[in-house]
């Protein structure tokens, strides 16, 4: 009897995670923006997480790692993360996705937005991504194509247009420009390719513009890009062109039009992927997702002050208007 007694005091006396406290799972984040360009993101991806019964301080830790816009950091960074040897890892842009898998062949990641992660190696298939990449796309190597559609409806047939690109997107090396070159060919169009890999580059490619302005400046997405949003609308509203941009937060800045994946939705998603990864499911068995639809965005404040008249067709595909 005395031994049960003290046994019990025993148990008494153990720490509460000896008790069957939830286990802590741990989650690495590592984007090439910052805390303050990340913030709504951050939060949905909370949200999400949250919606799966994963809460921070509970049963979760998230390590956040931001690049700040630098994306030279992201190998340091990435390297930083895996050492901590979490449950699982997520990720935005190829750029970052492929940082973090030269760290490791083992701890999943789950890509929070991205362009084609086949043509870059990151995945056997679609449907059965095979090693321990998987998550969602962003469907961002279509978007040059609408893009020039959209400008084709602002500006005369035979114009220059420039193109404004991440020197680390798939843009930068040449991927899908033979589709963009014909598709600028069918319009009439002459294309310049700006490519830029730092803040500074981006003033400089910018400054050039206002020098030799061109009849419209077309955005793909770019990871830096989006850290940059704001300098970015800041800069190129100053030339007082269309600037038609790959994140819909750019016309919420001012920008005037905006033609790109839904990217709250796309992190939100991403949260059911660590879920799954969490209670056992491997990555390279979950099929990728990708975007079933692209989002129209149209500031029609800005149009008015460059004294720019939006067709009817394209208000009508809008699926949101500033006024």
């Amino acid at each position: 009897m005395k031994l049960r007694r003290r046994l019990l005091a025993l148990l008494l006396c153990l720490p509460l995670p000896a008790l069957g406290q939830p286990k802590l799972r741990r989650v690495g984040w590592l984007t090439g923006g910052s805390p303050k360009s990340h913030a709504k993101l951050l939060q949905v991806f909370r949200e999400g997480m949250r919606e799966h019964g994963w809460v921070e301080g509970k049963n979760l830790v998230l390590e956040l790692r931001w690049a700040e816009g630098k994306l030279e950091r992201l190998p340091t960074l990435a390297a930083e993360l895996v050492k901590l040897k979490p449950d699982v890892i997520v990720s935005a842009a190829n750029v970052v996705h492929l940082a973090v898998r030269k760290e490791t062949s083992s701890i999943p990641i789950v890509m929070m937005t991205g362009a084609d992660p086949l043509s870059v190696g990151l995945v056997q298939s679609l449907a059965r991504p095979g090693g321990n990449v998987t998550g969602l796309t962003g469907f961002f190597e279509a978007t040059p194509i609408k893009m020039l559609e959209l400008a084709a409806s602002l500006v005369p047939r035979g114009s220059r247009v420039a193109f404004l690109i991440d020197s680390r997107s798939p843009f930068a090396r040449g991927e899908h420009r033979p589709e963009i070159d014909k598709a600028a060919k069918a319009f009439a169009f002459s294309v310049e390719h700006m490519v830029v890999g730092t803040g500074e580059e981006l003033a400089r490619a910018i400054a050039e513009m206002s020098r030799r302005p061109p009849a419209a400046v077309l955005v793909p997405a770019g990871s830096m890009f989006f850290a940059l949003r704001e300098d970015i609308v800041r800069r190129a509203g100053a030339l007082r062109l269309p600037v038609i941009y790959p994140f819909e937060e750019c016309v919420e800045l001012g920008g005037l039009l905006s033609y790109a994946v839904n990217l709250p939705d796309s992190y939100r998603r991403s949260a059911s992927f660590v879920d799954r990864i969490l209670r056992g499911a491997k990555p390279g068995e979950l099929p990728i997702e990708q975007p079933t639809r692209l989002s129209l965005a149209v500031n029609l404040k800005r149009a008015k002050e460059l004294g720019i008249a939006i067709p009817a067709a394209v208000l009508a595909r809008a699926d949101r208007v500033i006024e």
